[in-house]
């Protein structure tokens, strides 16, 4: 009886631990964030491709929540469709690239001397020119894009995974759990990925957290000024171009709304990293 007891308490706990993590505010607006990106395409009542010429810029109203925008899309579909977009670039260049950028910083850790020089060099050229810029001399060079804009996002987070990472783990180059896997026999690469890089899982979540954020705010910038996804797919930084030359006419919701997303999921995001950061979430599991 007391195992059960025992059993059901924790059960409660838990359960009240979760109720008071939803009560957050940034955790609530992330999980209605990724529930749109999962579920968006499906909860659109329009199509979101699909122009309707003779309703252009009709304000908000019970058949279109967000209004039209100037080529008669539903504003409302487009935000929705758009999360999944913004959010699936977003992750994929910043997997990429932290995946990458971790390898590296952990190898330069452990290895040291010549690789580590090569490398922080390689992280101080590229972090020297400003996030935008650099992105845009590359799609200048390689052209724009989804793929390419994943490219530019990989590459801009491949510095900082390394910087992170290295200097998270250049104290553990001779400690004794390393010096144990070298007496075991296992090679550099098999104790840097099974030894090394899981002694800053912290780190990387924090940064992966972060990361994402700062994505999305490069991925709207650049689909802002017409480098990144290709119209007319729904796209949150695209769409508040599209809107912008018609908010002094009164005309304010094709911007605001997709701007208003942005805000949300970066607030969120930026929301469930400092509570990671401050162990109240993972204290809550």
């Amino acid at each position: 009886m007391s195992i059960i007891s025992g059993k059901l308490l924790n059960k409660k706990s838990n359960l009240l631990k979760i109720i008071s993590l939803l009560k957050k505010p940034p955790i609530l607006v992330f999980l209605i964030m990724i529930f749109v990106v999962i579920f968006g395409p499906w909860l659109a009542p329009y199509d979101p491709l699909e122009p309707k010429p003779m309703n252009t810029l009709a304000p908000p109203s019970f058949d279109h929540w967000f209004g039209t925008d100037n080529y008669g899309f539903d504003v409302f579909s487009r935000v929705l469709c758009a999360a999944r977009i913004d959010f699936s670039l977003a992750l994929i260049g910043v997997i990429i690239g932290g995946g990458i950028g971790s390898l590296l910083g952990a190898t330069a850790a452990y290895k040291g001397g010549i690789i580590d020089f090569i490398l922080l060099r390689f992280v101080e050229v590229v972090q020297s020119f400003p996030v935008l810029l650099f992105a845009l001399a590359l799609f200048a060079a390689i052209g724009g894009g989804s793929r390419n804009m994943v490219l530019a996002i990989a590459i801009v987070n491949i510095p900082m995974y390394l910087r992170i990472v290295r200097s998270s783990l250049l104290p553990l180059r001779t400690a004794e759990f390393v010096d144990a896997a070298r007496c075991a026999g296992l090679k550099g690469i098999s104790i840097i990925v099974k030894h090394f890089i899981p002694n800053a899982k912290g780190q990387i979540f924090s940064l992966f957290v972060l990361s994402c954020a700062y994505a999305i705010q490069i991925i709207a910038g650049l689909s802002f000024i017409g480098l990144g996804v290709e119209p007319p797919h729904p796209e949150w930084g695209s769409m508040i171009n599209t809107g912008a030359g018609y908010i002094m006419m009164g005309v304010w919701w094709p911007s605001v709304f997709p701007g208003l997303a942005i805000v949300f999921s970066v607030y969120a995001i930026n929301g469930l990293s400092r509570h990671q950061m401050t162990g109240q979430i993972r204290s809550s599991i």
